[in-house]
């Protein structure tokens, strides 16, 4: 296909996981052809005084240093998820701290990328001078601290005509507050598959396409073996249970092999992930989580529980201390094949295994 023709007039959705309903929107197809012609920079981040500051209070010198090395490691993370997955742009990568990039004056040109600390009310405005990464990786330090545990991390891309005017026209949830190597794998590569899948079905229904994908992409998780990191796993699904809502390959594993997996990006593996949804809708005020699965191989979703504007398994509801869980539970597996098809009891085609 030629990738002119691709790339033009799409019509891209805002997010796929992370972010309310409020936040969906689709992306003008000037923006995209824009997108693709121009030079991405990705802004390297820098340590956030705040967190110094906070750190600071605590006296607690060696953790700013901590925070200021992982920083220096999200850079580095960042730089090669983005090189290893990012297709959408053809041209030259360049890297900019947010000083660097205000200083540019021909910005037209160039497009950006960034992972930002945000608030549910940052999704809708511009990338500001205090946006960054609010937190350091050991978060129990500072989860107290209100002006950090309502907060989630996304990743943006925008024009840089419009960096500082408007919201970034594509924005979406990292599962974890500091992003980890195995975070931004993750993110590069299905965000990098979910816009291609919208630029590549542009003349269909928008409203219609994240359904559309999942019945589409579903079938293929028959043929990978699951990974579900172990912390995240309801500690009530036993082998037996999970066997009953999710007859086919699996793997539970700690966060370290499944950080491992990713890395190799082995075609072999689908990834069960579970991100950030709302900060406002829980009842207790804190946040929700959407959970899904992708292929390693290429990024692609192909099963969700509870995606926006989506129908989720009518078998499977979910219970409000189960959305204010990071968890894959009895709902998630019912949701992961609501669209598969399998031999019914009389040998027939059809039923769908999330029914069952």
């Amino acid at each position: 296909m030629n990738k002119f023709k691709l790339f033009s007039a799409a019509l891209v959705s805002l997010a796929i996981a992370g972010t309310t309903k409020a936040q969906f929107d689709y992306i003008k197809p000037d923006d995209m052809d824009e997108l693709h012609n121009r030079t991405l920079i990705v802004i390297v981040e820098a340590p956030a005084d705040p967190v110094i500051e906070k750190l600071g209070k605590k006296k607690k010198s060696d953790k700013a240093d901590a925070y200021k090395n992982a920083v220096d490691g999200f850079n580095k993370n960042f730089a090669a998820a983005v090189a290893k997955y990012w297709k959408i742009t053809e041209s030259e990568i360049q890297y900019k701290t947010l000083d660097e990039v205000n200083d540019i004056t021909d910005k037209k040109n160039y497009c950006v990328m960034f992972c930002r600390s945000a608030k549910q009310a940052d999704l809708s405005t511009s990338y500001k001078a205090n946006h960054g990464l609010w937190w350091w990786p050991d978060f129990k330090e500072v989860a107290h601290d209100k002006d950090f545990s309502d907060k989630m991390t996304v990743l943006g891309v925008a024009l840089l005509d419009k960096f500082d005017k408007s919201a970034p026209f594509y924005q979406f949830t990292i599962p974890d507050l500091f992003p980890s190597k195995a975070d931004l794998d993750y993110a590069l590569n299905a965000a990098n598959a979910y816009i291609m899948y919208r630029v590549n079905h542009r003349k269909d229904n928008p409203k219609k396409l994240d359904e559309q994908m999942l019945k589409e992409n579903q079938q293929t998780l028959k043929d990978k073996t699951l990974l579900i990191r172990r912390d995240w796993l309801d500690k009530r699904l036993t082998p037996a249970e999970i066997l009953k809502v999710y007859p086919y390959p699996y793997m539970i594993a700690g966060p370290d092999t499944v950080a491992r997996i990713i890395d190799s990006a082995d075609a072999k593996y689908a990834v069960a992930i579970v991100a950030p949804y709302d900060l406002g809708a829980a009842p207790s005020g804190g946040l929700q989580y959407v959970q899904f699965a992708y292929n390693l191989e290429d990024g692609a979703y192909l099963a969700s529980s509870g995606f926006p504007d989506m129908p989720s398994n009518p078998k499977a509801t979910a219970s409000t201390a189960n959305a204010n869980k990071p968890l894959i539970t009895k709902k998630t597996l019912l949701d992961f094949v609501m669209y598969l098809e399998s031999d019914d009891d009389s040998g027939g085609k059809g039923k769908k295994k999330g029914k069952r």
